[in-house]
């Protein structure tokens, strides 16, 4: 096959999983004989030569420069230029190319113009849809309604619970019409595509649920860590590995601390976040909030690892926190599983479509750092539990293969599953 794929962002420019694993599902398709061409943006300005690959940077993302976090600004005139240049962009691309099929990614960031020039192509379309920005573009007081009714505290305040979970929503009033989608949509997670159907969508033209994958190695036995005691004793080292955002709830763990070590006055109890730094004003705020809460050289803050290392890094610490507030399907909790580390995570999206409580991790109820401090504690009191999760996350998470995914969207794309 001759597969476009469309990614608003894409290696070497990355900021999140999202792109790289675009990248990841190309390369793997390239290699398997199919003949990939790739249009994104020139947003990061760094520019890679992948074999067996033809990458477009020419879509002008709506963006700050170095600061995507930042609302991005210019004059009516100046969006227009852009918008025009990447419709022109990309119907001489497609004309150039002449696809069997194009495979939407992401079009955060860019314009419902193009979106529309997308969805009028002659070509099969495939929207992998691992978020909600098809519904930003085309039902944004939806999404609008459900980030400021279960994802932000806006003037109630950050720490406040958040309220119900998206299949609460399925039942609530949406525009009369429902929103056709021009192409077939692959949802990460069934938790995306109920959120989808909740926001209007209509999926008639064909829709199925591809799970995430992560390459995983045969590891051997003496590889994982022995979870029937803490690494130290008398120590307790928690780890938050992710994008530090505020969607991701960092600043929920940290909230916990005090909770866990006023539980736990044996012990000391450390927490290591690991991940990108971008996002400077929520990172400022985090330590804000350490140094409000006295914890001072108990939070360390390090930067991201390569997946590659990741195994490694989870083998460091006596349990993995997982907060999000909004999470469609994560590849760094399949990571974290499949590394046998015993996870507590938010009971949220689609992290309960992985973590089955005192099965394969712990589940939380979502910004309540008091329900995730008594998770903690219950499995640093009970190593028969510890033990459980750390073995049954890391046999229920083997099935999450990257191989599984690719075969599966090959199917997708062919137009044979």
């Amino acid at each position: 096959m001759k597969v476009l794929f469309i990614s608003n962002l894409y290696p070497p420019n990355v900021v999140g999983g999202y792109e790289r694993l675009c990248f990841e599902v190309a390369d793997a398709m390239a290699a398997r004989g199919h003949e990939i061409s790739v249009l994104t943006s020139r947003y990061g300005g760094k520019v890679a030569e992948y074999p067996a690959q033809e990458v477009v940077r020419e879509l002008n993302l709506f963006a700050t420069e170095g600061a995507i976090y930042i609302p991005f600004d210019c004059t009516p005139e100046e969006r227009a230029r852009m918008v025009a240049e990447n419709v022109s962009v990309l119907n001489e691309t497609v004309e150039r190319i002449a696809p069997d099929v194009v495979f939407v990614w992401n079009l955060y960031f860019l314009d419902a113009d193009l979106l529309s020039a997308i969805q009028s192509l002659r070509q099969r379309k495939l929207y992998m849809l691992t978020d909600n920005w098809l519904i930003a573009f085309l039902n944004g007081n939806f999404i609008n309604e459900y980030f400021r009714d279960n994802v932000n505290d806006g003037p109630r305040g950050w720490r406040q619970k958040l309220g119900c979970a998206a299949r609460k929503l399925i039942g609530k009033k949406v525009k009369a019409s429902r929103t056709e989608i021009q192409g077939e949509a692959v949802f990460s997670s069934e938790f995306m595509r109920d959120l989808y159907d909740s926001a209007g969508f209509d999926l008639s033209e064909g829709h199925s649920i591809t799970y995430h994958g992560v390459n995983q190695q045969a590891r051997r036995s003496d590889e994982f860590v022995d979870r029937t005691e803490l690494l130290h004793p008398n120590e307790l080292h928690l780890l938050f590995a992710g994008r530090i955002t505020e969607i991701k709830g960092t600043h929920t763990a940290i909230e916990s601390l005090p909770l866990i070590r006023k539980a736990l006055p044996g012990h000391k109890v450390v927490l290591t976040i690991v991940g990108d730094l971008t996002d400077q004003a929520y990172v400022e705020r985090l330590q804000a909030q350490v140094d409000a809460l006295g914890l001072g050289a108990l939070v360390v803050f390090r930067e991201s690892v390569p997946e590659a290392e990741l195994f490694g890094l989870f083998q460091q610490y006596d349990i993995y926190l997982f907060p999000s507030l909004y999470e469609p399907f994560s590849l760094t909790l399949i990571h974290a599983l499949a590394a046998g580390v015993p996870t507590v995570a938010s009971a949220t999206g689609g992290n309960v479509e992985i973590v089955r409580h005192a099965d394969t991790g712990m589940l939380f109820k979502p910004a309540n750092a008091a329900d995730l401090s008594v998770q903690v504690c219950k499995l640093v009191s009970d190593s028969a539990l510890r033990v459980r999760v750390s073995e049954q996350g890391a046999q229920h998470a083997a099935q999450f293969t990257f191989e599984r995914m690719v075969a599966s969207l090959e199917r997708k794309l062919a137009g044979v599953e």
